[in-house]
């Protein structure tokens, strides 16, 4: 039997070893003791061919629950080269809410067909499930779940148990109690009725506090939930209170970690749907997607140069250098404040969900970090100007020196300020527009603050400094020679 206790690394290493080999018998049986997941993994790091093969030997149990475990990029490729019929065999091992997650790999005609294959009784359990959004409440529900009449004994209720076939067992974390309507009423752990008397009914034991969550719900509401309430599964309800199914613990484990996943990607400025194709061209298009509009961006700040610069005239030399510091500066907390405000709004914080409230706590701290980062811009912008860095020959007459530090501490302070301000805002507004806050992250908020920056110290720096009393060029006391056309003969 294959040692689980050894690492993912050593079981790809003997799978491809195996691999290297003839026989498929040896194979066969290291993989036949082999976690389903262990198996994801390897099917993941080998080659097409191989791929094959080792599916070829899996047991199908086995076969079914690596399939689902699969990057989506991976599940794909395995099912664009399965027929029809074995792909009706794989999800024949599935229960119907994984199978559903199969399908939905799959073109609609596609699935049709291979829905049509199916015995009549999963037929039954997973097309209700395809009519619902992959993401909502009804989409990653379970149809299995145990229910008994209200007025039913605890006797009946463990014989209902009893009737659980052994692979659904683990999931059987509460009874619940329906009318004969199927309405929901209560729920019952298990352990309760285990230590009742056998004629009491049902509902003598049942809570009447119920949490549920509605088919259409959000899977991210749904997560939410499981966080506030502390629990390990949620019945799912429609408009009429009615049972459809219920919500364990482990699917909301992998919401969470599809819901980072697809945040962290739009924080970079792309999406996960660019390992959906191997092809690098592919994988080029998603994140040129968001990189372009990004560069018109950096555009729109290069033209704010373009127009502001002539009225600094001789005194842009000093001025120019510290658009950098503060556009950078402004860019990194507005990322700062809009991470913050984005996982407060997917983990449904209650002060995020409020946007006065969030903003009054936000602008406070950018204020703190916006007057200390400005004071020591401030700072480092004299040192800077009387050290070597600027030659005498290139410092403009009668340079107002301090004038600078003063326009750069106030410019840094707005900048963190307007930053904070858009760090807060975006977010609740995209989420009020129906866009994923995360898009408000990263590349986006970073070219804003890039423009609105440069924007605020130029601006600030035309007030203060008199620039447009010295013309440009007039402070170089090493006038360039004219240019003299030579002959040779």
């Amino acid at each position: 039997m294959a040692d689980r206790s050894i690492e993912g690394v050593e079981v790809f290493e003997r799978v491809r070893s195996l691999l290297a080999g003839p026989d498929d018998a040896p194979l066969r049986a290291f993989l036949a003791d082999l976690h389903a997941a262990d198996v994801a993994d390897c099917l993941e790091q080998v080659e097409e061919e191989q791929r094959s093969r080792i599916l070829f030997l899996l047991p199908p149990r086995t076969c079914a629950e690596a399939i689902v475990l699969l990057e989506d990029a991976v599940r794909s490729d395995v099912l664009d080269d399965l027929t029809d019929q074995e792909v009706s065999d794989v999800l024949k091992e599935l229960p119907a809410d994984d199978a559903v997650d199969v399908l939905d790999e799959l073109d609609d005609d596609v699935a049709d067909k291979v829905v049509e294959q199916l015995p009549p009784e999963q037929k039954a359990k997973v097309e209700p499930l395809r009519m619902y959004d992959e993401s909502s409440a009804g989409g990653i529900m379970d149809p299995n779940f145990v229910s008994v009449s209200e007025d039913a004994l605890v006797a009946d209720a463990i014989e209902e148990i009893r009737q659980v076939s052994p692979e659904d067992t683990d999931n059987v974390f509460y009874i619940y109690c329906v009318d004969d309507g199927g309405m929901l009423k209560g729920v019952v752990p298990p352990m309760r009725l285990l230590t009742a008397r056998q004629d009491m009914p049902v509902k003598s034991q049942m809570h009447q506090d119920l949490i549920t969550v509605h088919v259409n719900d959000d899977q991210e509401k749904v997560k939410n939930k499981f966080d506030k309430y502390d629990v390990v599964a949620l019945p799912v309800i429609d408009d009429d209170n009615r049972m459809l199914g219920i919500i364990t613990h482990d699917d909301v484990l992998e919401i969470a970690e599809e819901e980072a996943e697809e945040d962290i990607y739009y924080m970079a400025g792309t999406q996960a749907d660019e390992f959906a194709s191997p092809s690098i061209f592919h994988a080029a298009s998603v994140r040129a997607r968001w990189l372009l509009p990004c560069l018109v961006g950096t555009f729109v700040a290069a033209g704010i140069l373009f127009v502001l610069q002539p009225k600094l005239g001789a005194f842009k030399v000093i001025v120019f250098p510290f658009i950098i510091p503060i556009a950078a500066m402004g860019g990194n907390a507005g990322v700062q404040i809009s991470t913050v405000i984005v996982r407060a709004l997917a983990t449904g914080d209650a002060m995020a969900g409020r946007l006065r409230t969030a903003a009054a706590r936000e602008f406070r701290i950018a204020a703190i970090v916006g007057v200390s980062s400005g004071i020591l811009a401030g700072l480092f912008s004299q040192i800077y100007l009387h050290s070597i860095l600027v030659p005498a020959k290139d410092m403009p007459p009668d340079a107002p020196i301090a004038m600078v530090g003063i326009a750069v501490a106030a410019s840094m302070t707005l900048a963190i300020l307007a930053a904070g301000s858009l760090g807060v805002v975006l977010p609740f507004l995209f989420r009020r527009l129906g866009i994923d806050p995360a898009i408000a992250t990263g590349p986006l908020i970073t070219t804003v603050n890039d423009a609105l920056s440069a924007f605020i110290f130029l601006e600030i720096a035309i007030a203060l400094l008199p620039a447009s009393n010295v013309p440009s060029g007039s402070y170089d006391s090493h006038p360039r020679p004219r240019c003299v056309p030579t002959m040779r003969f």
